[in-house]
Formats: C-alpha cells, structure tokens, sequence
C-alpha cells in the first residue's frame, strides 16, 4: 500500500494523509519548514525514535543569533552542562558555530551579536558566547536560571570494528550504562531540534549512521541518513538510547555530525587552557574495516594478527606525515605504546599531544613491514582551517521570533 506519491511505502504508525496543493506536499511533520515539505521519512515517527528524542527533549533548546535588532541564524543547541555560582545557575549550551559566522570566510564574531534561547517549554532568555571554535565549528553559548535546567547525557562512541573473519559474531553494541557506546554502521541514530517560533515544538529526524564519505573538509565529521531542517543545525544526535553522540550540522543529502569524542575534548582543552587543539598531520584517515575489501584481503595476508587499526588514504605533499615517511596505505596500529583500535581513538590521542612529537608503528602492505614512525603533531595553521558553507539565507519574519 501507497501513499499519494510514486515509491512512497505506507507507514503503520500513520494518523493522517497528507494535504496536496496543487503539485506540492503539504505536512506538518517533525521539522515543520516548508522546504522541508517532502522529507517523507520524517512525518510518522515509530515508538523507538520518540523514546529517543524525548529521553533528550528537556535538555535541546532553540537558538537565534541577532546583529543589528535583526535575526541572521537560527539552529539548536543542548543543554550539556549545568552548575550553580553563586546562588545562579549557570548551564553550558552547544551548538555549531555557524550561529555566530555571518559570513563563511568570516573568523571573528560580529561586535553586537545577540543570542535569544527558547527553553523546551517556551521561555526565552539571553545567551552569553562562552567559547567558539570555527575550524571544528561548535560554540559553547551559556544562560542563567534560577532553577537548575535538566543537562543531556554524553556517551563517547567507540568506532573500533574488528575486520577479522573470526570476529564477525562479536558483539559490538554495549549497554546504554557502559563508558562508551559503539557505533558501527546500520546503527539507529535521531537527529533532534527544537523549531524556532512558538510553541518551539521537539523535531526529530530517524536514520541510520553511515560509512558513506561526506564533501565537507573537515574528515573528522561521520555521516547520518537522517533528513533534517536548517534549524536543526547545532542540535544533537542521540543512540537509541537518547544519549548524545554527536552534533549535527546540514547537507541536503545527509546529516553530517562531529562525534562527541572530539567536542568533549576540545570544550575541556578550553577551559584549562583558554584555546581550543587543533591537530594537523596531513593525512586523510578512516579505520581499517572501511578500507575496501581489496586493500583488507592484502593486509589480512602479509598481516593476519592485525584486526583494527587506522587506514592511512592519502598524504598531503610537505606535511608532518610525509615529512616522517608515513605513506598512503599504511595501516597506524600503535601511538606513543598503546594500542590504536579506531580512528576517533586515534584522533583523541593527537588532540592530547598538540605541539608534540608522536611516536606511531605502521604496518606497511606494499612492502610487508612493520615500522615505527616519528610523527609532529602540528598544530592547525588559521589559513588551514575547515571551511564550513554557510545554508542559504532564508527571510525571517522578526515579529515571529519573541
């Protein structure tokens, strides 16, 4: 069974058809944007993704940056931190940057930007920037309360994947109370919201979390099918479990999402040294189980004991890593004596030794040997940072925002 439109499965857990004008859907499904009108996937929401957003609602709020009197962005942001000062409560808001950027070559905020933040319930206070980073593209915004305001739980992903044949019955995901949560592809993932105008209704977009590659320039970012609106820019993606794994940023064709690994790392590097890490090594990596299954039949050859580690891809002329001989095709399974299951383990460890030399062992398939590597971990120059493309302008009507 159907719906009014080609290839469109009917979904159980539908309450009502959609209204046609003329050629065009009209719904008010989760994300509620006209532009939005023909995301199918998100007009009937099944039971396991509701729990999911709603686990989050109370922490996800919505955010609209002014210049002027005038409203140039809007996005979301979660609430993950909450301390009291004072007799103040003091809660730390994240969300991407993008809502502090007026332009994308943009490196500096504008002089009189302003933050509006609507609560899950409708209440609107001033956000203050505390921190902001645009290589990464997150901003911590904070508020105050008289009450303490509820904060989401954060789980660090685990993306390590054994690409071993005797490996393939393990069990790779753990229990929401574990220390991690591991991500492996097909996995249920949410991406949440809160709308910008009133009632400030909860968005929700299901998908799945993906090995597809993504075309924006950071390589730290994964990759979600999830369809969601611009305004859900900066908002969290949650697991099954509700718990927050990443922040989503926007693509028309996805939702691209830096893993909460990073931005735990970079928000704590801030706050005891007043600036944010930035690693360069001039390499472009993912983990061994992505690689194709050429290049994992060759590996498993000359290297049957080698399971996980990180696939070096590419290696960019005069950088750090060509400079200490590490090639494309190198597999990085040790740094500085510890084992390197993943890529986000991986990365961690350069985000901890900015500024410093590293001491890596690669395994080498071309050649069937093992290697141990000195490696700078740079840090980013300002002319090397992300670029992150701004969504096109919408028109706002101001009188909608209060």
């Amino acid at each position: 069974m159907e719906l009014n439109g080609p290839n469109r499965t009917f979904s159980p857990w539908k309450r009502r058809r959609p209204e046609y004008k003329g050629s065009h859907l009209i719904t008010r499904h989760s994300f509620f944007e006209e532009f939005d009108r023909d995301i199918y996937a998100n007009m009937d929401l099944d039971i396991d993704t509701k729990r999911a957003a709603l686990k989050v609602s109370a922490s996800v709020v919505s955010l609209v940056s002014l210049t002027g009197g005038k409203p140039f962005f809007m996005g979301s942001g979660t609430i993950i931190e909450s301390e009291e000062v004072d007799g103040t409560h003091l809660s730390t808001i994240l969300t991407s940057a993008s809502l502090l950027r007026s332009t994308p070559e943009s490196d500096a905020l504008p002089g009189d930007i302003k933050i509006d933040v609507y609560l899950s319930e409708g209440k609107f206070l001033e956000g203050q920037v505390f921190s902001y980073d645009f290589h990464y593209n997150i901003a911590a915004i904070r508020i105050k309360t008289e009450l303490a305001l509820p904060s989401a739980t954060l789980r660090i992903l685990d993306d390590s994947i054994s690409a071993v044949p005797s490996a393939i019955s393990e069990s790779f995901q753990l229990r929401p109370h574990s220390d991690v949560f591991n991500l492996c592809p097909g996995d249920m993932v949410v991406a949440v919201g809160r709308y910008f105008e009133k009632p400030n209704d909860l968005m929700s977009a299901p998908g799945k979390f993906s090995l597809d590659c993504i075309k924006f320039d950071c390589k730290e970012l994964f990759r979600t099918n999830c369809q969601i609106s611009k305004c859900g820019i900066g908002g969290p993606l949650v697991n099954r479990y509700g718990e927050v794994i990443g922040v989503n940023f926007y693509d028309s064709l996805c939702t691209p999402f830096l893993p909460i690994n990073i931005v735990v790392k970079c928000l704590e590097h801030f706050k005891i040294y007043g600036r944010f890490c930035r690693p360069w090594l001039g390499m472009e990596m993912t983990n061994l189980h992505a690689g194709s299954l050429g290049i994992l039949d060759k590996i498993k050859q000359k290297f049957p004991n080698i399971s996980k580690g990180v696939l070096v891809e590419e290696v960019i002329e005069g950088s750090p890593a060509e400079c200490s001989g590490i090639c494309s095709g190198d597999v990085i399974i040790q740094c500085g004596n510890k084992d390197v299951r993943s890529f986000l383990e991986f990365y961690g460890m350069m985000l901890e030794q900015t500024g410093e030399f590293v001491e890596l062992v690669v395994v080498r398939e071309t050649s069937g040997q093992r290697l141990q590597i000195t490696v700078t971990a740079n840090e980013t120059r300002p002319d090397k940072f992300y670029r992150w493309p701004l969504p096109e302008k919408r028109e706002v009507c101001v009188g909608c925002i209060r």
